[in-house]
């Protein structure tokens, strides 16, 4: 009863420091605009976009769909889940990528964040060139809206939208459903995974729920900065990986932080760009795997790469014990 209690108590630490984090992430996380664009010029003729809003928790909100320009093909779809106080331009990169892989990609606005409803008006600071969108009243309601467990209701009605009212639902293959999410969004997606059993794999950055992770019985990798001190991000996902069901990865990248190697951020908060690239291999790489059954990913997420932590060992257990990525 005691551990319980403490892993309850560390995990409303974390929320607290996540509000912190988020007035950081608020103020700096536009300014990455040559990572933005590098990704961008490369998608432009691969990729298609769709906005789009959805009803939950009776709020509106706003999301954006990214998907293969060639829509010939069924593909796999992903719902993407932003942190405490994000935005979608803050997470965009991901989804688009995903999307350049083959993924039929949602990302939405949690309520009261971004330019989704909530119970306050929306007003925000914009200033869209340095892709910096500040809304003042998230950190009253994003934990407000979390205890009420609308952000899990949010999450399966994105995916109810994305299945069967998107204008892109004939294109996906709904027997390979995946979900990722940064920090609180990470939280959510393990929440989720244990409620929706639509849900066929799991990418947590940064943040898991240890509470009720042997719930969850498809694959899940978790991902995080050896560097990630503020919201215990190392610990508590170590923690998630021991108790997490086969199959299971930690990843933990070197000198990575909170809002580093996940969201788009400029020269406040400096993130080289390996760190970025080693979060789209092992994602992609997982997804490939666990709901294309590619085959060739089964080396790419069993294989270490530069820049994994020296200290922190990156390992996975596919059901015959523990292997450390070398």
């Amino acid at each position: 009863m005691i551990r319980r209690t403490s892993l309850k108590i560390m995990i409303i630490t974390i929320i607290i420091q996540l509000l912190c984090f988020s007035l950081i992430s608020s103020a700096v996380s536009g300014s990455s605009n040559v990572i933005k664009k590098e990704y961008n010029e490369k998608q432009e003729n691969s990729i298609n976009q769709v906005n789009i809003s959805f009803e939950s928790n009776k709020y509106t909100l706003y999301g954006e769909i990214y998907y293969p320009s060639n829509e010939s093909g069924m593909y796999p779809g992903i719902v993407f889940c932003e942190g405490h106080g994000g935005y979608i331009s803050a997470y965009d990169w991901i989804p688009k990528a995903l999307a350049e892989e083959g993924y039929v990609a949602l990302i939405f606005d949690f309520p009261g964040q971004g330019e989704s409803e909530g119970v306050f008006p929306i007003r925000a600071i914009n200033i869209p060139f340095l892709n910096i969108y500040f809304r003042y009243t998230f950190l009253i309601e994003t934990p407000i809206h979390y205890v009420l467990r609308r952000w899990t209701t949010a999450t399966s009605d994105a995916l109810t939208y994305l299945l069967e009212e998107s204008p892109v639902k004939n294109m996906i293959d709904n027997t390979s459903i995946g979900l990722i999410g940064h920090s609180l969004g990470g939280i959510t997606v393990t929440e989720t995974a244990v409620i929706d059993e639509r849900v066929d794999a799991v990418v947590a950055l940064s943040q898991g729920n240890p509470l009720i992770i042997g719930k969850i019985n498809v694959p899940i990798q978790f991902q995080g900065g050896c560097f990630d001190l503020g919201t215990y991000s190392i610990p508590i996902i170590s923690r998630c990986y021991s108790k997490a069901n086969t199959p299971k990865e930690l990843i933990a990248i070197e000198g990575g932080t909170h809002l580093g190697f996940s969201t788009a951020l400029g020269p406040l908060c400096p993130c080289p760009r390996w760190q970025k690239d080693i979060c789209l291999r092992y994602t992609v790489g997982w997804f490939d795997y666990f709901l294309k059954n590619k085959t060739d990913a089964y080396e790419t997420i069993t294989t270490g790469t530069d820049h994994l932590s020296r200290f922190i060992k990156s390992r996975y257990n596919f059901g015959d014990g523990d292997h450390i990525l070398e």
